[in-house]
Parts: structure tokens; sequence; C-alpha cells
């Protein structure tokens, strides 16, 4: 098998949607080599970062997946990335571009099967389960480029919502408004701290002059929430996110749309004192009826505590 040496298949992966249907996703990346800080060194975590914004894509390429005697052909988008909904029993793919297979980065799960069926959990990344700094853009780029992700602080209060969940096996999706660029660190942090190893769904991959421009599609996190709760129909959802950006004006809008789908939202409060905007989205998000909790590290014992309680449910 004569793999290229030119490109590499990034972000990549396999959600099955049903019991033939598979959600396949990722992105060509020129090069074969992929982002990696094997000695957790500061300077050496901000070149690699940096380095991501210069490295192109293969955009508007045509590309071969193969899978259990079939062949199809698809193209790369103008960031190089590809998706397609693929009806199969196999969950071995390989890609092909220009008559070579390509290399599929594979530091972290890659293939995401049906769990129990009772549950799935939606959780946002930026200061939900690390420590981001969002709302400050000098204190975001710092953290980022200069902690290497084994440094990186946890949620630990959402740490422990996930492992409350866990007896009845839920599916795991992260999704960020988090650029492509960054699954080399978000995956090594979800791995260092026992994160559940969910799906990562993040905008497109950025370079340095899109990054510049803030260049990210507006509703991209709404659609990819929307996505998963309509294809993947679980029993319920948990939503979990902060109040830092606009993860309860886009939890307002998936429980006014799937009410009788959401189970419960948690919002974690990102600051010492909640302002008038926050309240407001706040406000709009209770009032669609759907049981919700806004948290701080004091509320602890009562979040878990009713986790336990709505398990019975489920079970």
């Amino acid at each position: 098998m004569i793999y290229s040496k030119k490109a590499i298949v990034w972000d990549f992966s396999i959600l099955q949607l049903t019991e033939n249907k598979f959600w396949c996703r990722g992105v060509v990346l020129k090069g074969n080599k992929p982002w990696q800080n094997k000695k957790n060194n500061t300077l050496r975590n901000a070149l690699s970062v940096l380095k991501t914004y210069f490295r192109p894509v293969y955009a508007n390429q045509e590309i071969k997946i193969h899978l259990q005697g079939k062949t199809i052909t698809t193209e790369t988008d103008a960031r190089g990335r590809f998706e397609i909904i693929l009806e199969t029993n196999s969950l071995e793919v390989k890609i092909m571009m220009d008559d070579s297979y390509l290399n599929i980065e594979n530091n972290y799960v890659t293939t995401f099967t049906a769990p129990s069926g009772y549950l799935d959990i939606i959780s946002d990344i930026d200061d939900t389960i690390l420590v981001s700094n969002t709302s400050n853009l000098f204190k975001r780029i710092k953290t980022l480029l200069f902690f290497v992700p084994e440094k990186r602080d946890v949620i630990v209060f959402t740490q422990k919502i996930f492992q409350e969940w866990q007896e009845v096996n839920p599916r795991l999706f992260y999704v960020s408004k988090s650029e492509s660029n960054l699954y080399g660190i978000l995956t090594a942090f979800i791995k260092y701290n026992s994160l559940p190893k969910g799906l990562l769904i993040l905008t497109p991959y950025l370079n340095f002059t899109q990054l510049i421009k803030g260049y990210k599609p507006e509703n991209f996190k709404l659609d990819a929430v929307r996505f998963l709760i309509k294809n993947t129909r679980s029993e319920k959802y948990v939503l979990v996110g902060d109040d830092s950006q606009k993860d309860m004006f886009i939890y307002t809008i998936i429980a006014n749309e799937f009410p009788e789908l959401i189970l419960k939202i948690y919002i974690r409060q990102t600051g010492k004192k909640v302002s008038k905007s926050q309240s407001r989205m706040w406000q709009n998000l209770t009032a669609t009826g759907i049981s919700a909790s806004y948290f701080l590290p004091e509320h602890e014992d009562a979040v878990l505590e009713e986790i336990k309680k709505l398990k019975l449910k489920l079970i």
C-alpha cells in the first residue's frame, strides 16, 4: 500500500448515525506531519500552534473513499474539508488522493459508534471543559500559545458532571467555535485530563489571514447542534456550556425547537458577577421551560445530586 508523502487527513472522524449509516468527515492538509509537541515545551507549543495557520489545505481536491469493496468519490471544499454520509456495514475506511492512500492522524479516537441510546451529551469546549479566557483576547492568545495542553486548567465541575452521567453510557460531542487547527491541542488536553473521548466538531481550518479577520461561519455551532440532534436521535440530550459567548442564546433556540428531547441544560458562570446581557439570556433560556442550571463551584453538591435522580428516569 503506497501512502502519500504530500498530504494527511486531519481532524478525521466517523460517527454512526443509524445501524448502517455513518457520517464521515475530515480535513486534507498539505504535508505528512501532524501537529505535535512531544517534549511539552512552551516555546515549541507556541511555534507548533502558529505553524498550523501557515499550513495549506488541499482545497477543491477530488478524493476517493474506499470501504467494503466500494469506492465513493467526493471533493474537499475551499477549506480542505470533506464530509459525506456513508451507507455501509463496515467501519474500515481508506482515503485516496492522486492514486495514493492518505495517512489519517490517529492519536485520538476516530470512530464513534452508537451507545445505549438513552442519552447524548453535547458540550462546548472553551471555558466549559478548559480555561480559555475567551472573553479577553490578550489572555486567550497567551493561554493558547504559552500553555501546553497538559498545563491547561480543566474545569473540574464540568469534569464531575460528565463522570456522574457515565452510568447511562452517553456519547459525548464537543462542539466549539475553536478552529480545526487546534484539534491536536484539544485532543491532547482531553486525553491528559481523562475526559470522555467524544467527537470534536470544530470550525473550519484557518490560514493566518482568515484568523486575523476572524472569518468563521456565523451559525456554525447552532447548525452543528441541530445536525446532531436531528441525525443521532438519542432518547434525550444534555447540553453543557458557559456564559462567556453565545451558548445560552444557542441553547435557547435548540430548547424551543426540540423541547421533548432536551433533558437538561448546564451553563457555567465564568465571572464573579453576571452582566445584564447574561441575565437576559438566562431569563430567555429558563423561559423555554427546560430544566437548566447556571452553576458555580459552590453548587456542585446540588447539581450532582440532581443528576443521580435524573438518571433513574433513563435507566
